[in-house]
Parts: structure tokens; sequence; C-alpha cells
């Protein structure tokens, strides 16, 4: 409950507001004996009046804190030590019109309380118009300043459209209740011509209070897109709350304000505005307006902070804590090794460029670059939805395929996940300059950029594996280990099958499918020839291992001396490819040296080794009349069991020759299983076996019973390659 003398003094104020002529008659009618109480309630009641709500801030503000001692206002004295300054002041833009806020600061020098209700503030600009201020209401209690302390004192007053900071005057005024005009001029604090020199400088960071908590501010980020005229622009700013408390945000906004003084209100991202900003912690708020006019040329843009403030009960604006410049200079592009941080609704990302590669493939080469997120909280984030495209030569855009390579459903804590970002070029195709763009796909029809890495210039240069290194296969779930182990030429005398086995390695702690992998043959000079895979569909327990075939059909007079195996693993689409998916691009792309080649052929039929068979021949003893010939032996056949193989397209020919080379009878096996019942096969173990052929013309084509050979031939895709030829006499028995 107010007393007597504060209402009396209260609207005494209001009274001393009106122009002169107004407040005389005023005056008069207090003299006549009009009760005093009830005159001053009904001049409340009839002068107060709603202020108009703001919206936003002009460019011009003055702030004593922030400027250099010999730029800011001298205050006034009120005597016994105790001063008034002027603290800030800017003009509003309001809805219905503009409004004065200015702050003033009173600091007590003596040794008793001073009351402020002794004092008020009257407002002219250099017309002679004056205006009304008033309280602001949060600041209504404020009675008085205490010995030794300072107490500001916020007002606001309705201003006219042309008035500008720079032509106002504030008057300070004591009361004086012995005196006519019941008022003290103690002097006014105006701006000097040259007032632009007082307004607060425009930086890129500040530290502000907010909530009474400084709060340092810095734009990190900025961005726009121009389309058909108009600008989208989007920015991120870094809040650091350097108090002890913290801060709820809620009620702060942020504008966009132009070098013209048009202001944009710019939309927080959904989720990065957080509700409070915790001591020492730095948050970012993604800030973003869609479609505004653009900017002419040589504009520059300011981001303004505005806190609530409230006039009346009814009443409230947005008062401007800071105004930071956006530098709108093209961001410095990281180059490959950089990492750039990324905000959306779910939280902050680092996203870092590792490596990038130019890949031979069939007719084209293949762009691919290896980039990996991280974040630093304790909890997982999703993945953002990426989309990506290689920028050449600054002009030409290539789309790029994203392509996860964790097995991760998100982004753990403190664990690094990446992504493969694939695209295909013509391989004839030269440029000078490249540069990766990642986005993250917002909606249909909308996207955020995320951030852009300048790629070194790009030329093949794959990593050379010696033999006996192996190539590791990274990611979450899917640690392998894959190399060369031995080679084979094939041939059927016009042409050659060229056969690389690669062995692979599991190497998680859990079953898993044997990787994918995609080869090609790369010559001395470079050529390059695809292969064909002999996929083995079974997954490989931990530690287990598997044989692969990769072979193509090579000229017979090609020279492989030289042949390295260019290996990768294969992708599908926009995923590292299933056991059933075609390949479209491969990725970790590395180039394998050879193992030289078994090219000697065994002189007898024992320990013959096709990986990873081995096979051998004994009790060899022959039959021949005028009807059959018979070749009696036994086999053994064993199989290193440990790795998973598959035996497509592979088979065992077993060759009868005669001493002179007329003839020549091929028994042809299966190895373990066959197609078809009727079909030969060999089984694993010791088994006897029979050759027989019934000809009666073959004992006049054989012309020689002295010696005969058998050879045993490894036969893959229709060619053979010799293992072993032994030359046995007849009728005997060969151990």
């Amino acid at each position: 409950m107010q007393s007597l003398r504060e209402l009396l003094q209260l609207c005494l104020q209001r009274l001393l507001q009106l122009p002169y002529r107004q407040r005389q008659q005023k005056q008069r009618q207090l003299y006549k004996g009009i009760p005093k109480g009830l005159l001053l309630l009904m001049a409340a009641a009839i002068l107060l009046g709603p202020i108009p709500p703001s919206v936003f801030a002009e460019g011009e503000i003055y702030q004593r804190d922030e400027l250099d001692s010999t730029l800011q206002l001298e205050g006034l004295s009120l005597g016994s030590d105790s001063s008034i300054q002027l603290k800030s002041a800017t003009i509003i833009q309001s809805v219905e019109g503009r409004v004065l806020l200015f702050t003033m600061s009173v600091a007590n020098g003596g040794s008793s309380k001073l009351s402020f209700l002794d004092y008020w503030i009257r407002v002219f600009d250099s017309g002679g118009a004056e205006y009304k201020a008033d309280l602001l209401l949060q600041d209504k209690l404020k009675k008085e300043v205490p010995a030794g302390q300072r107490v500001d004192f916020s007002f606001y007053a309705p201003v006219n459209d042309s008035t500008v900071l720079e032509s106002l005057a504030y008057r300070v005024i004591r009361w004086d209740y012995t005196s006519a005009e019941l008022e003290q001029t103690l002097g006014e604090i105006q701006f000097p011509e040259a007032a632009s020199a007082l307004w607060v400088p425009t930086t890129a960071t500040k530290t502000v209070q907010m909530s009474g908590m400084p709060v340092e501010l810095e734009v990190v980020r900025w961005a726009e897109t121009l389309v058909n005229g108009h600008t989208s622009p989007k920015l991120a700013l870094r809040l650091l709350n350097k108090g002890k408390a913290s801060i709820r945000m809620v009620d702060y906004q942020y504008v966009l304000r132009t070098s013209s003084g048009a202001m944009y209100p710019l939309e927080i991202v959904p989720d990065s505005d957080k509700q409070s900003l915790q001591p020492d912690m730095a948050v970012e708020l993604q800030l973003k307006a869609n479609e505004l006019p653009a900017p002419p040329e040589g504009h520059s843009w300011d981001l303004v902070v505005t806190q609530p403030l409230v006039l009346t009960a009814d009443t409230k604006l947005q008062y401007p804590i800071a105004a930071l410049r956006i530098s709108t200079e093209p961001p410095v592009v990281p180059m490959l090794g950089g990492s750039v941080d990324y905000t959306n609704s779910n939280g902050t990302y680092t996203f870092h460029a590792n490596q990038v590669d130019r890949l031979p493939w069939e007719d084209q080469d293949i762009l691919t670059a290896d980039v990996s997120l991280s974040h630093p909280y304790k909890e997982a984030l999703p993945y953002p939805e990426l989309i990506a495209y290689f920028e050449l030569d600054g002009g030409v855009k290539v789309e790029a395929k994203v392509v996860p390579i964790d097995r991760a459903v998100g982004v753990p804590p403190t664990t690094s996940v990446h992504v493969k970002l694939v695209s295909k070029i013509p391989y004839t195709y030269p440029f000078a300059s490249a540069k990766l763009v990642l986005k993250e796909q917002t909606s249909e029809s909308a996207s955020e950029d995320i951030a852009q890495f300048q790629l070194p210039p790009s030329r093949i240069d794959l990593p050379t594996l010696a033999f006996g290194d192996s190539q590791r296969i990274v990611g979450a779930g899917r640690a392998a280990s894959y190399a060369p182990r031995e080679i084979h030429t094939f041939t059927d005398g016009v042409s050659n099958l060229f056969e690389v086995q690669v062995e692979v390695s599991n190497l998680e702690k859990r079953s898993n499918a044997i990787p994918k992998l995609v080869a090609f043959f790369k010559t001395a000079d470079d050529s390059m020839y695809p292969t064909k895979i002999r996929e083995i569909k079974q997954k490989l327990n931990p530690q287990g291992k598997a044989l692969l075939s990769f072979s193509n059909k090579l000229p017979k007079d090609l020279d492989v001396t030289n042949m390295k195996l260019v290996i990768g693993e294969s992708i599908t689409d926009q995923r590292i490819s299933g056991p059933d998916d075609k390949a479209d691009a491969y990725m970790n792309v590395v180039q394998m040296e050879l193992p030289i080649e078994h090219t000697t052929v065994s002189p007898i039929l024992k320990e013959l080794v096709f990986y990873p068979y081995t096979i051998s021949l004994s009790n060899i003893n022959t039959w021949l009349d005028r009807k059959e010939l018979r070749v009696n032996f036994q086999y053994k056949l064993v199989k290193d069991s440990y790795y998973e193989t598959s035996n497509e397209g592979s088979k065992l020919i077993i060759q009868f020759e005669d001493g002179n080379g007329n003839v020549h009878i091929d028994e042809v096996f299966y190895l373990e299983t066959a197609p078809e019942d009727e079909d030969k096969r060999l089984s694993l173990g010791e088994h006897d076996y029979r050759i027989t052929r019934q000809d009666e013309s073959l004992v006049f084509k054989i012309e020689s019973l002295k010696q005969f050979k058998l050879h045993i031939y490894h036969e893959f895709q229709g060619k053979r390659k010799l293992l072993g030829s032994q030359t046995m006499n007849w009728f005997g028995v060969t151990e």
C-alpha cells in the first residue's frame, strides 16, 4: 500500500509533465481549496494511458558502460557526493509508434539513504517538444538508493516519428514543495552534435547481462541462399554463461537488421532453443529466416538480441541488449582433414573430412570421400539425413551417394561413425579443383547446409599393399581382413583365365557375413580388367576364414608378371552390398601385390595341391584287351576344412595318354558334390577307382604297350592347369 506522500509525489510528477499552460491551470485549482488528494487521484486516472506495444530496436543506441571514458556523457551532481548519469538510451520502433527507452543510474555517495521519489526526469527534443517519461513497471517499486550504492532506474516515453536519439535532452528535476513551480532544475544531460561517435560500437562478440548473469555472445556461422531475388539466411549464435547461476532463455528474441535499418525476426530452429543456460556451459542456437528481400551489394547484417520489458500490466516490448555485426565474408572452407560443427534440432555434430580418393571403375572413375561424425554428449544422437555432392571447378555439380559404413543405429557418445560419399565421373574427365558439400535433408523439399571441404587435386593414387600384408575392414560390427593367397593361370590354348584366391578372416566376436568385395586386375600399363567372383554364402564364425576366387579371361600373350589386384568393399545404391546385391561402386580400395605363381608340374601324382584340396594317386595299374581299357588306382583327397570355400566352376581331370600321344582319355570329376547323380565326383578320404573305356579300335590306336602317362589337371571355368604328370609302365603296379 503506497503512502499518501508517495501517491502525492507520483501524481505531482504526472502533473508536471503537462504542458506549461495546463499545468498552471491545474495548480490554480489546487490553491482554490480543492482537496489535493482527490484532485491528484483524478489527474492520475485521466493522465495515465497505455503505451503501444513495441517490436524491435533501431540502429542507434547509447550504452555508457560500453564506451571509452572519454566518450561517456557526464552526469549531474545531486549533492552530498551523489550523482545521476545517463546509462543507456535507445528508440524502439513499435507497431503504433516509437518509444524512447532510457536508464538513469543514481550513485549515492552520502552516509544516509537517498530517496529517488524526490527526483524526476523530463525529456525534450531540440525543437522544444516535451515527451512524457514514466518508470518501467519493474522499477516502480524502487524508491531509495542505499548509502554507498548505485541503483538503475529505467524509463519509457512515446516520441514522434521524426525523433532521433541525438536530438534529445534529459532534464533532471528535484521536487521543491516550497516553490510555486514545485520543482528545481538540476541540469540537463544531452548529446553533442557529433552524437554518432557515442553509439555503441558494433562488434562480432559481446558480453551482456542476461537475467543478471554475464553472457558472452558470438555469431560463429553464417550462410545465406539467394534464389529469385530473395535470401534465406541462417546463422549460429554461441552463448557462454560466465555467471554462477543458470539462466532461463525462453523470453529472448533474435532479429536481423540490415544496414538500412530494416528489421526481420529470426526463427529458432526447433529444439535448439535451450530452456536454460548453465554456468560455464556454451550452447549454440540455430537461427534462420526464409525468403527475405535480397539486400544490395555491400550491405551489412546485424544480429539484434532483445529481452522483454513490461511497460504496464497490459503492455510489453522487446528491449535490445546486444547488436552483433555478422561477418558476411565467404567463410574459409576447411581443407581435407579439417572439421566443422553443425547444430540441428537433435544437438551439435562435428563433421570431419578424413580422406578422398579417385578410383578406377570399369569405364568410369569413382570419387569417394570418407567423413566421420561425432558429438560431445553423453547420450547417442540420431543420424542426420545427409545429402552430398562434389563441386568440380566451381561449377560442375556431381551428386554423391551417402553410404553409412558402420553398423550403428545412431551416433554413439565418445565414438565416431563414418560415412562414404560416392560419385562417378568419366575416367577421361579432367578437373583442377573440387569441393565436397554436405547438407541435411530437413523435409521433402528443403535442406540445410552442413559443411564444405576443399579437396586436394584428384588423381588415381591407390595405396599399395605388399604381398603378405592384409587389408583391414573397419566399422562397427564389420571388422575383417583379407589378403591374396595364391594365383593360378588356366588355359585352353587360345586364351588364359587368370585367378586370384583371396583369404578373408572374420575379426568380430560374433558370426558375420563374408564381406562382399569387388576387384579388378591391373596390368603394368594401368589397363584394368574386371573380375568375376566365386562367392560364398555361409557366415564365418569368430576368427573363421573363407577363400574367395576372383578371375577373368585375359589375352594369351598378356604379361601378368607385375599384375596387381585392385580390390575394395562393394557398394550397392546407398548401402554396403549384401550377399545378393550387385555392386555399382566400391570403397576403401587398395592395390595388392600378388604372389609368384607355382607353375612347376609334379613328376609324380603325390601331394598335388589345388587349395584347399590335396590329392594323391597310388596303386596305379592298367588292363587292355580288344574290348576294354581299364586304369585302376586308389586316390586320397584331403581338404583344409578350416576354410569356407566354393567349388563352383571347379573340376579335377585325370587324363590317360598313351606313350605316343595318340590316345587321350579324360575322366572328369566334380569335387565332393555333383549337380547330377550320374556325374562323377571325388569324395574326401581314400577310395578305389577304375577308369574304363570300351572301344574295339583302342588296341590298334595304341601302337606301343611299353609306357603310358597319367596327367592330373585342375579345371576352372572350362580351362585347365596341369598339376602333375607321371610316366608309368604298362601292366605294372605303381605305388
